[in-house]
C-alpha cells in the first residue's frame, strides 16, 4: 500500500492549523465547533458528549444604508442529534430581525449526549449569523469519532467515499481531562477486511477557526491500492495524558 503524507502545499490547501507536531502539550484542549454565514447552511459533526456552552448570534447584514436587505432579515435553524438517537433544538423559527437588536442564544449551558449532530440553517435565512458550540472544563478526556474530508477541485468536504486518486484527511477532535495540560500522541490504522494494512503517526494541532484541538492524518492513494477497493476503516489509537482511547470511522475506497 502506498499511503503517504501529502506535500506541505497540498496539506495547507485542506486545513490551516496554528500548530503542527506529533506530540504536544496544549494550553487548551477542548471540543469546539464554529460556523458562520449569511444564508442557508448545513454541517455534520460528532460530539464526545458532556457539558457544553452554546452561543448563537444573528443580525441584519450591513450592505449599505439604502439597501432594502439592510432593513430586515430572516433567520431560522436547528441543531439535531441524528445518531444513535434523534432529537432537535430550535435555534430560531423564521425570526425576523428589523431593528439593531440581534437574535441571540446564550452563552447557554447544555448537557449533550455523544453522537452525530447536524447544524441546519434554513433556506430563507439572509441574516449574518454565527454559531459556536464548545465543551467546558467540567468534562473528562475523550476522543470524537473519526471523519474523512476529501479535497475535490479546491473544495473541502466530508465524504464517506474516496477514489484511489483522491487526497483525504482523517480527522477527530479530542479533549484533555478538565482541559488540563497533557501530552498527547497517537497513530491511525487503516483496516481492510478486518486487518491492519497500514499505520501512520497522527499529527496534533489546533484549528485556527474553532480553536479545537484535533488529531489528523493526510493521506494520498495511488493506483496500486486498487486491491483495497471497498469498505475500509480508519482507526485512531491515541494517548491523552495517561489514558488510551480508540475511535473509528468507515469509508469506501473506489476506483
Amino acid at each position: 500500500m502506498s499511503f503517504a503524507m501529502k506535500k506541505t502545499d497540498v496539506a495547507t490547501a485542506m486545513f490551516v492549523f496554528l500548530t503542527l507536531s506529533v506530540s504536544v502539550t496544549p494550553a487548551h484542549a477542548g471540543e469546539s465547533y464554529f460556523y458562520a454565514g449569511t444564508s442557508s447552511f448545513a454541517a455534520e459533526f460528532y460530539l464526545i458528549g458532556g457539558q457544553y456552552t452554546l452561543y448563537l448570534y444573528a443580525k441584519r447584514p450591513v450592505r449599505g444604508y439604502v439597501a432594502p436587505e439592510s432593513k430586515s432579515c430572516i433567520f431560522g435553524g436547528n441543531l439535531q442529534r441524528v445518531w444513535p438517537t434523534q432529537d432537535s433544538l430550535s435555534l430560531g423559527a423564521g425570526v425576523t430581525i428589523s431593528t439593531i437588536v440581534p437574535h441571540k442564544i446564550g452563552p447557554a449551558p447544555l448537557t449533550m449526549s455523544a453522537g452525530l449532530y447536524r447544524l441546519s440553517i434554513a433556506p430563507l435565512t439572509d441574516c449574518d449569523w454565527h454559531f459556536n458550540l464548545e465543551s467546558t472544563n467540567q468534562n473528562t478526556a475523550g476522543l470524537a469519532s473519526v471523519q474523512m474530508y476529501k479535497l475535490t477541485k479546491g473544495n473541502i468536504h466530508l465524504s464517506p467515499t474516496a477514489s484511489v486518486t483522491d487526497l483525504v484527511e482523517f480527522y477527530a477532535q479530542y479533549r484533555t481531562d478538565h482541559n488540563a495540560q497533557a501530552p498527547v500522541s497517537g497513530e491511525v490504522q487503516i483496516l481492510f477486511g478486518g486487518k491492519v494494512v497500514q499505520t501512520f503517526p497522527l499529527k496534533v494541532s489546533t484549528d485556527q477557526v474553532s480553536k479545537a484541538t484535533v488529531f489528523y492524518s493526510d493521506v494520498q492513494w495511488d493506483q496500486s491500492d486498487t486491491k483495497y477497493l471497498g469498505k475500509n476503516t480508519a482507526r485512531f489509537v491515541v494517548k491523552i495524558g495517561s489514558q488510551e482511547f480508540t475511535s473509528t470511522g468507515e469509508f469506501t475506497l473506489t476506483q
